[in-house]
């Protein structure tokens, strides 16, 4: 098992060679993941399994665990958030590779020949990120019973339900 990641690699070989990649890697350096944050401290522990399965096709097998600070976009306050993903790519040249490949498996689209083995992990991580972080609602600093549809004076509700299609009805009414 390798702790070093190599900085670029021709995955197809890495594969061919059974390669295992295990480490640690600092948030600071995921340039993709930094809009995401509210703070880049910390680092993100992954393993790479590089190998081919029982049908020959290559495959690579990963997992990824982090803690994240995002922002709660209830409250708008920093917030934990855990990840540990599992993952399993298979490469791929194009879309009719992709489209043969068993359920299990996510296309890794290879552009060229090498690929970044750390974009892999920071590509998981920001899979990872829910699109609207929240707090569990007991932990949010904002109270949704304070923003509920109940607080508002029952004559707003009534002009709020009014139909605004009335005056017609009255129209078909008439017969003039």
């Amino acid at each position: 098992m390798l702790s070093q990641l190599p900085e670029q690699a021709d995955p197809l070989r890495l594969c061919e060679q059974g390669k295992v990649y295990e480490g640690r890697v600092a948030l600071q350096g995921f340039a993709r993941l930094a809009p995401l944050l509210t703070s880049d401290e910390g680092e993100a522990a992954f393993t790479l399994r590089f190998d081919q399965d029982d049908e020959g096709r290559a495959r690579i097998r990963g997992r990824v665990r982090a803690d994240l600070q995002v922002c709660c976009q209830r409250c708008m306050e920093s917030m934990p958030l855990a990840v540990d993903m599992a993952f399993m790519l298979s490469p791929v040249s194009g879309p009719k590779e992709a489209e043969m490949l068993p359920p299990a498996y996510d296309p890794l689209l290879l552009d060229g020949q090498l690929l970044h083995p750390i974009d892999l992990i920071e590509d998981e991580l920001i899979l990872a990120v829910p699109p609207a972080p929240r707090h569990p609602e007991a932990e949010c600093g904002v109270k949704l019973a304070d923003y509920r549809r109940n607080d508002v004076p029952e004559a707003d509700v009534e002009a709020e339900t009014e139909n605004p299609f009335a005056v017609l009805q009255q129209l078909k009414r008439d017969p003039d």
